[in-house]
């Protein structure tokens, strides 16, 4: 079965719509696939509804965006996202997102980089910011914007209070759905990967994200260690935002399909 669980609509920082991606999908060959926007989940309807009508199999997802030392990312899968108790629980991550790009804008304004962006636009985070950059002629490319401005050790870079990863992972536990550590090479690199794994398990950590682009053998084998010992599932996609060339699939195995709730 060909999938991808990890993709990104115009509802966070894609440039695609969520018709626009499903049919992406169904023209790359992809049967499953899953919408997980940053910190949103209002494109999910749409493309479930586009994917009915092209034979492909939507999964409801998102990605939460969180901290802890370090940007940790938290993809769910399967959640009640309709639920009235997890979108306001959703409000609150986004309120927080909300008033990071605040100070981020405000900062950029000061340093004589002003964006159309406001506040309290929903989905926007630091790649949608960085892609304007580029086209204001501000920075050569998005990387250069990261490097610059946008990054840990970026002129523009702020820190606001954010949702922990612990707390990510139990609102996707709570209504129902299924988490997974998302892209985790950084944390292998930094000798974190185990400690942040165990920590997260207890709370209820279903997977990890083992098959993502430009992973390595030796990678992707450290990474199934670590969900033998801590009996995750193995999740996989392209992180895909609309405007890369990802010649990427992942075919799940039976423990991941099943968790996920898809027939085989």
């Amino acid at each position: 079965m060909k999938a991808d669980f990890h993709l990104h609509t115009t509802a966070s920082d894609g440039s695609m719509t969520p018709t626009q991606v499903v049919d992406w999908a169904k023209r790359t060959g992809l049967e499953v696939i899953a919408i997980t926007d940053h910190d949103s989940v209002s494109g999910i309807d749409e493309a479930i509804k586009r994917g009915k009508e092209v034979g492909v199999r939507v999964i409801p997802g998102i990605e939460i965006s969180s901290f802890s030392n370090c940007e940790i990312h938290v993809l769910g899968y399967n959640f009640d996202y309709k639920n009235p108790a997890f979108l306001q629980d959703l409000a609150g991550i986004q309120g927080m997102r909300k008033e990071r790009n605040k100070a981020i804008l405000a900062r950029l304004n000061e340093l004589g980089l002003p964006l159309s962006f406001t506040p309290d636009m929903d989905g926007v985070g630091r790649l949608n910011m960085a892609k304007e950059m580029v086209e204001r002629g501000y920075v050569k490319d998005v990387n250069e914007a990261f490097e610059k401005y946008l990054g840990p050790k970026g002129k523009a870079y702020q820190e606001i209070k954010r949702t922990t990863p612990m707390d990510a992972v139990k609102i996707i536990k709570k209504h129902g759905g299924i988490a997974s550590l998302a892209h985790p090479k950084k944390y292998l690199l930094d000798k974190k990967l185990d400690l942040l794994v165990g920590g997260l398990k207890a709370h209820g950590l279903d997977g990890i994200e083992v098959e993502y682009p430009r992973y390595t053998d030796y990678d992707k084998s450290e990474f199934r260690q670590i969900a033998k010992k801590y009996g995750l599932i193995i999740t996989g996609g392209s992180d895909f935002h609309g405007d890369e060339d990802k010649d990427f699939q992942v075919n799940p195995d039976k423990a991941t399909l099943r968790a996920l709730k898809i027939r085989y």
